[in-house]
């Protein structure tokens, strides 16, 4: 027996840093360390300031998701003041947010997965790409090749939309607690519907045909980087005058099959993560650099003590739209699929639009001390929730996709399912020890960006991990 550690870092093409410890046991992967390596601390930024800034400065958190922060934040503003929401808001609100996760689909597959299975045109951005297990022929490779490029201009026409209503892209300034502050004119919708048929047609013709290829010529991948089957999601694209009504389920799913998802049930473990619990405060953490046996600035977040998966694959299979597995290439499909569901039902909510004054209405006064909002973002389950002192934040917490899906290990040693995926996968050559990982790590879109909250400074002055 022949074991060897594997140190993959960083982990290219990701928004963040992301290091990879591996130990290998004659090919074998037996053991994962996935560690954030920034942190940032927007919860401790949103501390002392005017409740309504959450909508502008959480889509700061990330700039390839930013539009799922403001919606959640519009959200969360929605029941501090318990504004009623108009039909017209609504879908320009689901139309923003539809085409944020349009660019973040169709850049996930062409700018983070396709160099990982496609021969690249030699040079920059594609450097030193490794085509060790690179299986399609020569002009299947340029063709794909060559859709990189059409995938840019599909997915600037995704900001495009997100501009057309949201004032520019991204971070968004239109869709806002009460409803959206920009006017839907003919204009207007007659260019995003445009756009939209557009995005429709390049993954008509692209990125559907493209998946599939790629699936069949790398079906093992249906076998490798499989995580336990539990799927948590908080449903998506939200309706209704008190943002009651979820177009797409939210849920849970285990071995007990489908329930609803309780936010009392969930709870953030930081037994390996760079934090310490305050004194005679369960709840409050402060960072800790220097902390023995921790590696990353990701807490472990549970849900009735366990560790579930989110993302595309977890609405699809909630919501009937998907029928597979919990691999890397499911992963894959099911995202892709999802694009192609959500350019449809975005040229719907265009069609039904009506063109009129800015469909916005805010009540004055806060009516409530503490709320919390949950929608799914790109990666999946995304949850804010605040405590307010007047209208100043007392206490802002986030609970984002890649924390889910990029958990530590918990008190009792379970791994998050990222760990999970890569424990069991085999690395068959020396020459593959990135590759293989690689495909499974980006597979579920990670963001450290999000997942890892200003660089910390110790009680010394000294700068913390990660600087």
């Amino acid at each position: 027996m022949s074991r060897r550690e594997i140190l993959f870092s960083p982990v290219t093409r990701l928004s963040g840093p992301l290091t990879v410890e591996l130990a290998v046991d004659d090919g074998l992967i037996v053991e994962a360390d996935v560690s954030g390596t920034l942190f940032r601390g927007f919860e401790y930024i949103m501390r002392g300031r005017h409740v309504t800034d959450a909508v502008y400065l959480t889509q700061r958190v990330c700039g390839i998701c930013s539009t799922a922060h403001g919606a959640v934040a519009s959200y969360l503003l929605d029941c501090l003041y318990d504004n009623a929401i108009a039909e017209n808001a609504q879908l320009m609100r689901n139309i923003m947010f539809a085409a944020d996760f349009l660019q973040n689909h169709i850049r996930h597959f062409y700018f983070f997965s396709l160099p990982d299975f496609v021969v690249m045109p030699a040079g920059a951005p594609f450097l030193n790409q490794n085509c060790g297990d690179c299986r399609l022929d020569e002009a299947d490779n340029r063709r794909l090749a060559g859709h990189y490029v059409e995938a840019v201009k599909a997915a600037e026409k995704s900001h495009q939309v997100l501009a057309l209503f949201g004032g520019k892209a991204p971070h968004q300034h239109s869709f806002v607690h009460g409803g959206v502050a920009v006017a839907p004119t003919v204009d207007k919708i007659t260019q995003a519907a445009a756009l939209i048929g557009d995005i429709r047609d390049f993954i008509c013709r692209f990125l559907l045909p493209d998946t599939d290829l790629i699936a069949r010529c790398y079906d093992d991948y249906y076998h490798i980087g499989r995580t336990p089957g539990r799927f948590l999601s908080f449903g998506l694209f939200k309706f209704g005058s008190r943002n009651d009504a979820m177009l797409w389920r939210p849920g849970v799913v285990d071995e007990g099959g489908l329930s609803a998802p309780r936010f009392d049930l969930i709870e953030e473990d930081v037994t390996r993560a760079w934090y310490e619990r305050d004194e005679g405060d369960d709840c409050e953490t402060r960072p800790a650099p220097r902390k023995p046996g921790a590696y990353t600035w990701t807490k472990a977040v549970l849900y009735r003590g366990r560790h579930y998966e989110c993302g595309p694959l977890a609405r699809m299979l909630m919501n009937g739209f998907y029928d597979g597995g919990t691999s890397t290439m499911d992963r894959i499909v099911a995202r892709s699929l999802e694009a192609h569901l959500i350019a449809e039902l975005a040229g719907e909510w265009l069609g039904r639009l009506e063109p009129g004054e800015a469909p916005i209405c805010r009540k004055k006064d806060i009516v409530r001390t503490q709320a919390v909002a949950a929608t799914d973002a790109m990666r999946g389950a995304l949850l804010h929730c605040a405590r307010v002192q007047g209208e100043e934040v007392a206490r802002y917490d986030i609970i984002t996709p890649t924390v889910w899906n990029f958990s530590p290990k918990d008190a009792y040693g379970n791994r998050g399912p990222v760990e999970s995926a890569l424990v069991g996968a085999t690395i068959p050559t020396p020459e593959l020890r990135y590759v293989v990982p690689g495909r499974i790590i980006r597979s579920f879109d990670p963001c450290m960006s999000c997942a890892t909250h200003l660089l910390a400074r110790g009680a010394d002055g000294e700068k913390g991990a990660g600087a």
